[in-house]
C-alpha cells in the first residue's frame, strides 16, 4: 500500500496538469494494484486486502479515497522530508 501512495504522490505532482479531476486515488489504486499484484493463486484475495488498506488513507485526510482526486492527490503529501509516520506520509 505505501508503495502505491509513494507513486501515486509521485505520478499526480508529475503529470497534475492531465490528470482528469474526476480520476481519484480509488481508481489509481485499482489501476495499480492489478500491476502489483497479477492473476494467481489467491490473486484477488490480496488486491481486496490492500484495496481495503488503502481505505485507511482516507482516514487520515479526512476523505474517503474514492473522493479525492488524484490530480491534487499530492498537495497530501509532506514537506519535510523523512520516513512514514502518523498522519503524515513522508518520501
Amino acid at each position: 500500500m505505501w508503495e502505491i501512495l509513494d507513486e501515486g504522490f509521485r505520478y499526480s505532482k508529475d503529470n497534475t496538469s492531465s490528470i482528469d479531476p474526476e480520476k481519484s486515488l480509488h481508481d489509481f489504486f485499482k489501476e495499480k494494484v492489478a500491476e502489483y499484484i497479477p492473476n494467481g493463486i489467491d490473486s484477488e484475495h490480496k488486491r481486496n486486502i490492500i484495496m481495503q488498506m488503502s481505505e485507511l488513507w482516507g482516514g487520515f485526510v479526512g476523505s474517503p479515497i474514492t473522493v479525492q482526486s488524484l490530480k491534487f492527490f499530492w498537495l497530501e503529501e509532506c514537506v519535510n522530508g523523512g520516513k512514514s509516520y502518523g498522519l503524515c506520509y513522508i518520501k
